[in-house]
């Protein structure tokens, strides 16, 4: 079964295509440029039997192999409670490295740039059924990766408005996440709080908890404001603001606002879908039962 991360899991590294030698992660990420990301195959070790079976699709027949062509490719055991044999691999492999966090589910497809950060992961059991779904995903990650650094690249040599514009053109890429300092460590990316930070929406979200609705407005707003966040960005922020709505009464109209606003910023996205969905499954009903309430 595809295994949920628990503290439990340790990780090690066994085998690599091509082959690199002593400290295996390491070398990789030494290898990794701006346009040969490090994929990383991650699957459950002597106890996850259709891991072991995508291992043996996937890196043992080669399948998954024309999927990753101009990437670095290493192949990730995980293993659970770990036996001193098993410990002692991974300290001589990885020293103290670790896979870097966005990974939840064994086994999965990491897309990882030369700082270890994750750029795009294909997990879960929909995406990993077998080596062409999963492929055709990565295929499309390392695709983005390199057309994301090529606007970072462009970035890092602007500066302003224009400088500001590639960086939001880069986060607003689907299948990629931004780096953790994509300009350079401390340096400002002027993209707003929350651009490159992977956990801003929840930190967002929970902020609002002990909030009132119109506090919880004027928070939002505030964020909004800084003009600085990409459209993916804006919406992600709207969709938690309109999560907080829901979960405390707001009312239709309110909620209708919500949506339409996080749908029009761009509809073809899956917030601008979801924005869509989320009209017909719960403000509709809503209002449905507020017509009816007064006949």
């Amino acid at each position: 079964m595809f295994r949920v991360i628990s503290m439990f899991l340790f990780v090690a590294t066994a085998i690599l295509a091509p082959r690199l030698g002593a400290a295996e992660y390491q070398t990789a990420l030494g290898k990794a440029t701006d346009r040969k990301p490090v994929v990383l195959f991650c699957y459950g070790a002597n106890y996850d039997r259709i891991s072991e079976q995508l291992r043996e699709d996937f890196v043992s027949r080669r399948q998954i192999m024309r999927y990753v062509r101009g990437a670095v490719f290493l192949e990730v055991p995980v293993y659970q409670l770990p036996n001193e044999r098993e410990q002692r691999e991974y300290r001589k492999v990885m020293g103290d490295a670790s896979l870097p966090g966005g990974i939840w589910s064994y086994p999965c497809l990491a897309v990882v740039d030369g700082q270890g950060n994750l750029r795009g992961v294909v997990q879960g059991a929909e995406q990993m059924k077998d080596a062409e779904t999963a492929g055709t995903a990565v295929q499309q990650i390392i695709e983005d990766y390199r057309e994301q650094e090529e606007l970072l690249k462009k970035a890092r040599s602007a500066s302003g408005p224009r400088q500001t514009a590639f960086l939001a053109e880069a986060a607003d890429m689907p299948n990629v996440r931004m780096p953790a300092n994509p300009l350079g460590q401390g340096v400002s990316t002027g993209l707003g709080s929350l651009a490159t930070n992977a956990t801003g929406m929840l930190e967002v979200g929970q902020k609002m908890q002990e909030m009132s609705l119109d506090a919880a407005h004027r928070f939002v707003r505030a964020f909004i404001s800084e003009g600085c966040y990409s459209r993916r960005q804006r919406q992600e922020i709207i969709a938690a603001y309109a999560g907080h709505v829901r979960r405390n009464g707001g009312s239709a109209a309110r909620l209708r606002a919500i949506y339409n606003e996080m749908r029009n910023i761009d509809p073809t996205s899956i917030y601008g879908a979801y924005a869509e969905g989320a009209i017909e499954r719960w403000v509709l009903p809503m209002e449905q039962r507020a017509a009816g309430s007064q006949q």
